[in-house]
């Protein structure tokens, strides 16, 4: 065999092993991904803290979205949801995921809104409102609380009432008076009340295990098949 031969036969088992070499490491990469799904991952107290919280923004963010809307809509066919927004069609979904309850707590005075934030870890340092689950270990499961705060309504220059009280029972009182409205108004970012939502810790262990994702918006939006019927007059 010629040294020429030689020279070429390497030249073409190199170029050989060069067209393997990127399958081995799809296959390898396919490999890898495929035991860390398999493996058994340690759940803590915080993982499902946080997971907890997470569905707890998701359902509170799709409410105030929707209230935002009906306020300035007004449309009499949608006002039940604001009596009971757990029956918004996203909402209702997450809530049945997680087997959840939702409810609103109302205060009756700045007092009384004051103590419960207190109470509850629900304020910061600086005494803005925020978010808080904390597990109820009787009752094996995890409440999410957030405070209700008094919002200016979604337009630039709104008239009186100019406000919003999502904390009220019907589609009627959802907007409220400023204080520079009427004596006995509200002001903005005033705590009216608080979001509670309760989430069975097996559920959310559950959701955790089959690492879902909640969607903000559905295909009909926050009112179902329909996205555009709130504006409907």
């Amino acid at each position: 065999m010629s040294k020429r031969k030689v020279v070429l036969g390497i030249v073409g088992f190199g170029f050989l092993l060069a067209a393997c070499e990127p399958e081995k490491l799809e296959r390898g990469k396919e490999m890898a991904v495929e035991a860390e799904r398999h493996k058994v991952k340690r759940i803590t107290q915080e993982d499902m803290e946080a997971r907890a919280l997470a569905a707890g923004d998701t359902i509170v963010g799709l409410i105030e979205g929707a209230f935002l809307q009906l306020a300035e809509a007004q449309p009499k066919e949608q006002e039940l949801f604001v009596g009971d927004p757990a029956k918004l069609p996203m909402v209702q979904k997450i809530l049945q995921r997680y087997n959840a309850q939702l409810t609103r707590l109302k205060f009756a005075t700045e007092a009384e809104a004051k103590q419960y934030l207190s109470q509850h870890n629900l304020s910061d340092m600086k005494g803005a409102p925020k978010a808080n689950v904390q597990l109820s270990v009787r009752d094996q499961e995890f409440l999410y609380q957030r405070p209700i705060v008094i919002k200016r309504r979604n337009c630039a220059s709104c008239d009186e009432p100019s406000l919003l009280d999502f904390s009220a029972p019907s589609l009627e009182k959802l907007r409220v008076f400023s204080a520079q409205g009427k004596p006995n108004g509200y002001e903005e970012g005033q705590i009216a009340g608080v979001w509670q939502i309760s989430f069975p810790k097996k559920k959310v262990v559950e959701q955790i295990t089959l690492k879902t994702k909640v969607s903000r918006r559905g295909r009909g939006g926050f009112f179902g098949s329909n996205p555009d019927s709130v504006n409907k007059k």
